[in-house]
């Protein structure tokens, strides 16, 4: 239930396009949409257009005016750093040679050489790699400051588009040519009011599965700490169904390998159960022999055992099933494998298992059989139909 919740919420944001904003946002924007709407229909439906006038001239002075002035002085301030930044990287240029230098005093008679060259030499990498560094500052302020004038060129593209647009409404006489405008205006207001709608419908939704999710996660969080407090009880509690079912598992175990065996249970951070089961050595620590497929199987098949005898008085299904029970384990251990078995059947269970001949376990020829003929159901073999589960033909 939680998971669908949260696929559905994906879903929801997914139809919102990756943008979502609050629904108090989507509401004010959709109101002050409709508001202007409004205003426009009754302009269209009076044929009058003085309000619209008025309202366009003080938009013009007040804002598109204001905000063309602004970017024309920022882009005054920036084109004058640019300069500045393309005289500092002409300047920094180092001119000096040493070589040149040793020559034209050589040529005047003056000794230049040794200690004095290498002295410049050393004065001028100094230099030039203070003036590298500093390059790259300055090569990086700029890459800025041209991305920004790039900027601001295409906001005043745009401003001055809007601007001339208003001056030719303002100026216009012809009253349909006016009524044509608003009627523009107006197609493009009722698309984005459908728009905010549209988002409004789906921010209702998302609320609406974000406060399910809350309340699913709330009660996901209860059943987590009721299952950790249940598992706590049935643990250190010896009478409680998980204590019998531990104890039969580690007698099912022992009687047939001679060891112990540990039988535990936690939650998940999911929340769910997770058993593990533990073959323990004589101080009673855990060993790996639990990791290898042959007690991994006899480990299942205990578990499996222990959980219906647990359930013995209970309405709870009495058979178990296991395919090739004997695979793997030496002799002694089938013998003994197929001892607890017995007792089991004896209880009023009913296990079933299947093996092949090659598994059986080991007797000397004057002993009795492993299973007398009231414990086989059925014998299976391909010498015949009658040897076959179904009694069909092969096909």
């Amino acid at each position: 239930m939680l998971e669908n919740k949260k696929k559905d919420e994906q879903i929801v944001k997914n139809e919102l396009g990756g943008t979502i904003e609050d629904i108090s946002k989507i509401e004010g924007k959709l109101q002050l949409k409709q508001n202007d709407a409004e205003k426009k229909q009754k302009l269209l439906d009076a044929f009058d257009f003085r309000a619209q006038d008025k309202d366009r001239t003080k938009q013009l002075v007040d804002d598109i005016d204001k905000r063309i002035a602004d970017c024309n002085t920022k882009r005054y301030s920036l084109n004058q750093n640019l300069k500045k930044i393309l005289a500092s990287l002409e300047e920094d240029q180092i001119l000096f040679n040493p070589d040149d230098a040793q020559r034209l005093f050589r040529d005047a008679g003056i000794l230049f050489d040794g200690q004095i060259k290498k002295d410049f030499e050393q004065l001028i990498a100094f230099n030039r790699a203070v003036t590298e560094e500093r390059g790259a500052y300055l090569q990086e302020e700029r890459v800025e400051i041209e991305a920004e004038l790039k900027r601001i060129n295409i906001e005043l593209n745009a401003l001055g588009k809007k601007r001339s647009d208003m001056l030719s409404f303002l100026s216009s006489t012809d009253v349909f040519d006016k009524y044509k405008q608003i009627s523009q205006e107006m197609v493009t207001l009722r698309a984005d009011i459908t728009l905010l709608e549209h988002q409004r419908r789906f921010l209702d939704r998302l609320q609406v599965l974000r406060a399910e999710i809350r309340a699913l996660d709330d009660e996901h969080r209860q059943l987590k700490t009721q299952i950790e407090t249940n598992v706590e009880k049935q643990n250190s509690d010896p009478g409680s169904l998980f204590s019998k079912i531990r104890l039969f598992f580690s007698e099912i175990v022992e009687e047939v390998i001679d060891r112990k065996a540990l039988l535990s249970v936690s939650p998940n951070q999911k929340g769910h159960l997770e058993f593990k089961a533990e073959i323990l050595d004589e101080s009673g620590n855990a060993t790996s022999a639990h990791l290898g497929h042959t007690y991994r199987k006899l480990l299942c098949v205990a578990f499996d055992m222990a959980v219906v005898r647990a359930h013995v008085d209970d309405r709870f299904p009495r058979f178990v099933f296991h395919d090739g029970v004997f695979e793997s384990l030496d002799d002694r251990k089938k013998e003994n494998l197929l001892g607890v078995i017995r007792q089991y059947a004896e209880l009023g269970l009913q296990p079933i298992i299947t093996l092949i001949d090659s598994d059986l376990p080991t007797r000397a020829d004057d002993d009795e059989p492993v299973f007398t003929a009231d414990e086989i159901i059925v014998t299976l073999h391909d010498e015949s139909e009658q040897g076959r589960l179904f009694k069909m033909k092969a096909w």
